[in-house]
């Protein structure tokens, strides 16, 4: 499994080009070799979008259970959308293989303008390792970018030690000791945990554990830490059930100033959990472009939406076009392929 996590990691790194900067500076986060993201938006809408008017209700496949962090990301956006696309949208939360379970029935579903998909790195990682019974990269149309949520690590109220410094030198001391629940060690949040495991240089004993599950298991004392979102896992941090340990960012958020970020420490990490808009093959592009244009100008305009991102730590640095997806998708594929020949 350790192997496998470590192609994940360097494939997300490759794929996920933050800008770091000094924690107390500001950054600008953006894709290499493009404009950034929110300010790519105006490219978004082609001629094609004029010409496709949605007329029925719009079903969204999430490939993970209700209550995570893609599926109350999308929840919330949802009621926006709806109104600017002028019609419903029906939220199928379809979890299981890392994203396999949910894509495939997308695959065998009819794609007619009116089926797109909340897509997380899961997805492509799973397609990296081989794990579809079809061509998912070739199947798979970018749409949109929407937000990037930085992973956190936090403590619970039983754990050795109450803040990174602590963390890591028990942990230095007594490798393999320290506990920490990963919901998907072979998708994201294994590749968050493995990256600062190598730069910090200490060694967690990984606990698989059930999205949602596993902040109940910390807050009782079961396992010592968990890797998630503020979004998902600040509330408990607020009531002063969970402890957050450190972020993994080039700087320190807004949305939770008093907590140090890994290039505080002297530690590069890059990954996170982005959470973008999909479709399949077969989709109309006129009613692709017409969905990407709605999410941009809702994502840009919308200040409620603005407001619920700076309260959960997000920005619209990560609002892409399809263009900029299609090359984040393809670095991360071909980077596994070298990588595992």
């Amino acid at each position: 499994m350790k192997k496998a996590v470590k192609i994940i990691y360097v494939i997300l790194a490759f794929a996920l080009i933050l800008s770091l900067t000094a924690c107390s500076g500001g950054s600008t986060n953006q894709q290499a070799g493009s404009s950034p993201a929110s300010t790519a938006s105006s490219s978004v809408a082609s001629s094609s979008s004029e010409d496709w008017t949605f007329k029925n209700r719009i079903e969204i496949m999430v490939p993970a259970g209700e209550g995570g962090g893609l599926d109350t990301t999308l929840r919330k956006f949802a009621p926006y959308l709806e109104k600017e696309l002028g019609v419903a949208i029906s939220i199928n939360n379809r979890s299981g293989g890392s994203g396999v379970t949910g894509y495939t029935w997308s695959y065998n579903s009819t794609n007619d303008g009116y089926a797109f998909q909340f897509t997380a790195p899961s997805a492509i990682i799973s397609a990296a390792q081989g794990n579809f019974n079809f061509d998912f990269m070739n199947e798979l149309i970018p749409v949109s970018g929407l937000v990037m949520a930085e992973g956190m690590f936090f403590a619970g109220p039983k754990a050795p030690f109450k803040n990174a410094e602590e963390m890591i030198a028990y942990c230095k001391a007594n490798p393999g000791k320290v506990s920490i629940a990963v919901d998907t060690p072979n998708g994201i949040s294994g590749a968050i945990v493995a990256e600062f495991e190598k730069a910090a240089g200490i060694e967690l004993k990984w606990v698989t554990s059930e999205s949602g599950e596993d902040t109940i298991s910390v807050i009782a004392g079961d396992i010592d830490m968990c890797v998630n979102t503020w979004s998902d896992t600040g509330a408990y941090a607020k009531s002063g059930d969970l402890t957050p340990i450190i972020v993994m960012a080039g700087q320190r958020n807004p949305a939770y100033p008093d907590v140090p970020c890994s290039a505080e420490l002297g530690y590069t990490t890059t990954l996170g959990y982005y959470r973008v808009f999909t479709a399949m093959k077969g989709t109309p592009q006129a009613a692709i472009d017409a969905f990407a244009a709605a999410v941009h100008k809702v994502a840009t305009e919308n200040e409620e939406w603005k407001e619920w991102l700076a309260t959960n730590g997000m920005t619209n640095d990560y609002l892409w076009t399809a263009e900029e997806l299609a090359q984040v998708f393809k670095n991360t594929y071909d980077s596994a392929v070298a990588l595992n020949s």
